[in-house]
């Protein structure tokens, strides 16, 4: 209950600066390859640092690992507010913030990850796993309505103070806990053959091998779009900050609304049955975000936010279903090696979405880069389809 309820604060604290960090990229640069620059240095610390952070989350003590994640990504981040009041926030100050704030968020997940395991019971993991998703959905819902009037009323600088503190809330929830070492020392002898058995072990398991490349698949074409988000959202649907943050929101409560019913129906449905479904919808879903801009300004947004909505809660599903397969497969000395070999790989195409979205949206417009990903992500659901063993789990 405490590393849910500092989760579910810094999860809100994080969606405001979802809308208010690009926001004041965009605001200072008004260039949507500066957009794709922002995000993929966000997800740039998922290619550098997973593997390692796996080898030695499986040596630390586990809530040292994320606290010290959580006072870090609340130092760079105030730094972003004093020097907006003092006059001297640039461009680079932003890359800085958001390479470190990524690195921060690289180590926390890669620790909580395989934390479930450890304090719940392993027929509880999807129970567990569905709560944390569902209060992802509520900081969905919650966070980017309150970042968008946040941004309008006192600026995106100041709004991001408001993800700043909720670090130290989740610090201070973290601080109360025991500790939370793996119980299991990794039988390899140095952190090269601790990372590399990891690595081999999500080789040599199908599913895991390839849940590890149809996430990377469907960060790659997500990203296209992501990147410069802020971008279509002012461009293309005409939104300020405010109703940027109910577009947002509406698509943040997919997650708050599909995950509770992951339990009910993974005991109807096969996992990978479910998986399968989650993949068919991803690509015509985003393909909607280009039928939006040709409706009224309200209806256009809140079509967005529906579709968005949807897709996130279908992948929540999916995240929710794999996780869980995972945590009661890979043997608990192995965990955050093996999850982080897969993040590695998943997250790590994020960077290159992201600046090729930013670089596309500049050079043919961001209505084609949705069109592209779509195509992408429905080629994903094919491959499932007809050549994965992912769908039987």
């Amino acid at each position: 209950m405490r590393v849910w309820a500092g989760s579910t604060v810094s999860g809100i604290g994080d969606q405001v600066t979802l809308l208010a960090l690009p926001w004041l990229v965009f605001q200072i640069t008004h260039s949507p390859l500066q957009l794709g620059i922002v995000t993929a240095l966000q997800s740039l610390p998922f290619l550098l640092f997973t593997l390692i952070a796996g080898v030695y989350a499986d040596r630390w003590d586990r809530r040292i690992v994320m606290l010290t994640a959580d006072l870090v990504r609340f130092a760079v981040l105030l730094t972003v507010p004093v020097a907006w009041a003092l006059h001297l926030l640039t461009i680079w100050q932003l890359y800085a913030v958001a390479f470190i704030h990524g690195t921060g968020r690289v180590w926390f997940d890669v620790a909580q990850y395989a934390l479930l395991p450890n304090i719940v019971r392993s027929d509880q993991l999807v129970d567990a796993n569905s709560r944390f998703f569902t209060t992802e959905g509520a900081s969905g819902l919650l966070g980017p309505s309150a970042g968008g009037f946040l941004v309008k009323a006192f600026g995106a600088a100041n709004a991001i103070l408001a993800d700043a503190f909720s670090f130290v809330v989740s610090a201070a929830a973290l601080f109360t806990l025991p500790s939370l070492r793996s119980v299991e020392r990794p039988a390899e002898k140095g952190w090269r053959a601790q990372l590399a058995a990891g690595f081999r072990y999500m080789l040599r398991h199908r599913p895991i091998r390839e849940n590890a490349w149809s996430l990377a698949a469907y960060i790659f074409f997500d990203n296209l779009l992501t990147g410069v988000f802020v971008f279509y959202a002012q461009r293309e649907l005409h939104l300020d900050a405010a109703l940027t943050g109910i577009l947002y929101a509406i698509s943040g409560s997919g997650p708050l609304l599909f995950a509770p019913l992951t339990p009910l129906l993974r005991r109807r449905f096969s996992g990978g049955q479910l998986l399968l479904f989650a993949a068919f919808t991803a690509g015509p879903l985003m393909a909607v975000y280009d039928l939006a801009p040709h409706l009224p300004k309200i209806a256009g947004l809140i079509v967005a936010g529906v579709a968005g909505g949807v897709n996130w809660g279908f992948g929540t599903i999916w995240n929710t279903i794999t996780l869980s397969y995972r945590q009661s497969t890979i043997p608990g000395h192995l965990m955050t090696r093996v999850n982080s070999s897969l993040r590695f790989i998943g997250w790590g195409v994020g960077p290159i979405g992201a600046i090729a979205g930013g670089l596309l949206t500049t050079a043919i417009g961001v209505q084609w880069v949705i069109a592209i990903g779509a195509a992408g992500l429905f080629a994903m659901f094919l491959g499932l389809l007809f050549f994965s063993e992912l769908k039987r789990i």
